[in-house]
């Protein structure tokens, strides 16, 4: 059972771990100038978009979490308006999931405009350098046969004409959904992140710049990743929780283990309606 309360203890041990300049600080491989525009023209400080280029890249690779197989992101800011009756960890591996995730919702195209171009040109270069001589001409013509049939492209591509044009390198903010699993929720399987595929995506990304150049987000970037590297049956969505970060909306599960409804703060949220995305 999860409750918070200031008199009770909530965690048996806490260890403070300090980040390397590498995983934090601008590498030098940016250019400062673009970097000090981006600053004015789009907003967000530099410590906003190190923490989002950390939790793309980085975090689970930080020694104080190597150990664990297992990684559960809780952001501050956070309530559970639902007493949790079960370890969610447990019911991921028993359903063979690897991403577990709470809410959905829609990112801003205006703070990161060439992400999706990058993403695309990233699935193309992969796919294409995974696949025969003679695949690669298919591969231009529409067909991928690279490409593993399961994964979830559909959740962050615009039906089939997105994700062929994805696939293709040809898609951009058009084509993208914008859908994200918001990761200030997020419990994960360190595979994900180690897999090739994840792994190139993120280098790919990095050396592109859009992290300080524009204001790439860790959320759309991992459900980019995760929609590529996962069956859509390895990514759990927890509809009851009653989870609420910042303030924002969020969805109250209509159960009596849930404080929300007595509250009247239940909120209705756009995972709702991609709920089916997901899982089907």
């Amino acid at each position: 059972m999860l409750k918070f309360s200031n008199s009770e203890r909530w965690f048996d041990s806490l260890i403070a771990a300090i980040l390397t300049k590498e995983s934090w600080d601008v590498p030098d491989f940016y250019d400062k100038a673009r970097v000090e525009a981006s600053f004015h023209n789009i907003g967000f400080s530099s410590g906003y978009r190190s923490m989002c280029r950390f939790y793309s890249g980085f975090f689970w690779k930080h020694p104080a979490l190597a150990k664990y197989d297992w990684l559960w992101r809780l952001d501050t800011d956070i309530e559970f308006h639902c007493d949790v009756p079960y370890d969610p960890i447990e019911r991921m591996i028993e359903a063979n999931a690897l991403y577990g995730f709470v809410q959905v919702n829609e990112d801003q195209v205006w703070v990161q405009p060439s992400l999706a171009t990058n993403v695309s040109e990233f699935l193309f270069n992969y796919y294409s350098s995974h696949s025969s001589a003679s695949d690669v001409s298919v591969h231009r013509a529409g067909s991928f046969p690279a490409v593993p049939q399961d994964v979830n492209h559909g959740f962050v591509w615009n039906g089939k004409e997105g994700i062929d044009k994805a696939l293709r390198g040809e898609a951009g903010s058009e084509e993208w959904t914008r859908s994200c699993m918001y990761n200030n929720f997020e419990i994960s399987h360190r595979s994900l992140w180690e897999s090739e595929i994840y792994t190139a995506f993120f280098e790919h990304l990095d050396k592109a710049g859009g992290f300080f150049y524009e204001r790439w987000g860790d959320s759309p970037i991992h459900s980019f990743g995760v929609a590529m590297a996962l069956r859509k049956d390895q990514a759990m969505q927890f509809r009851d929780l009653g989870y609420q970060h910042q303030g924002w909306e969020f969805e109250c599960a209509s159960l009596d283990r849930c404080s929300c409804l007595q509250d009247g703060a239940a909120a209705s949220l756009c995972s709702l309606s991609h709920s089916s995305t997901i899982n089907g």
